[in-house]
């Protein structure tokens, strides 16, 4: 099951992935992975991006025990990591499942505008992919040719029937996918309720995670009177996120006014 990722997590992660640049491979790694909101952001990554591989049924993890219990943490990301590698040594799985398709036979096959809608990437992604060669049209000899532009701005149409190969290595019919999105909207927004919790409920608890990492005291105590200049990587990588929650709650607030 996909695990939603919200825009401040998403800031989370990405301040310690640019912290790479800043310190040693070991460094960085204690570091972020010590923190208990970047594990949590890099094992959701790590979930949604092996979902359609169809391994074994994984746990259903959920955010609060993936935030308060190590072990479950640890266990989240070693089978997380090993069905990674299996997923990238994998040879191509073809699925065969012929699945029904509520199309007429004169439909001409969708734009690249609703394949993104589909496969929940930008229209751009969908044109890179055409121009990869993901796209394959089957023949009546079974022969499978790349769907391609005859000219640069032709508007392409793919048809459900053509077939997608994913950079995971299965390939299967687009019209999977649409029925996949169809089926699976109720699933997500019913996941979302369950796994995310609110942004005010996340920015209160890296707001705590702050204050316990520096003895109880708030921000003006800690970095007030500090030159940032003279900080070291974490000290500004902490002082950056703090102030950036601290405003978020003062947005908030300034809203409800």
């Amino acid at each position: 099951m996909n695990m939603p990722i919200s825009e401040i997590e998403k800031r989370v992660y990405e301040e310690k992935i640019h912290l790479l640049h800043e310190m040693e491979f070991e460094e960085w790694a204690s570091f972020a992975f010590n923190d208990k909101h970047f594990r949590l952001v890099f094992i959701k990554a790590m979930n949604n991006l092996i979902e359609e591989s169809n391994l074994s049924s994984k746990p259903k993890w959920t955010e609060s025990i993936l935030l308060d219990d190590l072990e479950a943490a640890k266990d989240a990301l070693e089978r997380i990591l090993l069905d990674m590698v299996k997923v990238a040594s994998g040879k191509r799985k073809v699925r065969t499942v012929k699945r029904k398709t509520t199309e007429s036979k004169n439909f001409k096959g969708y734009s690249t505008g609703q394949l993104a809608t589909f496969f929940s990437v930008s229209t751009t992604t969908i044109n890179n992919w055409i121009n990869e060669g993901r796209f394959l049209r089957e023949s009546e000899d079974g022969r499978m040719d790349t769907v391609k532009r005859k000219t640069t701005n032709e508007k392409l149409r793919i048809h459900p029937d053509f077939w997608y190969d994913a950079p995971s290595g299965v390939r299967y019919q687009v019209k999977e996918a649409v029925e996949a999105y169809q089926d699976d909207a109720g699933d997500w927004e019913e996941s979302k309720r369950n796994h995310s919790v609110s942004e005010q409920k996340q920015v209160h608890s890296y707001l705590e995670h702050f204050r316990k990492k520096y003895d109880g005291q708030d921000f003006k105590s800690v970095f007030g009177n500090r030159n940032w200049n003279q900080l070291s990587a974490e000290e500004e990588t902490d002082a950056a996120m703090w102030s950036f929650f601290l405003q978020r709650i003062t947005d908030a607030e300034d809203t409800r006014d």
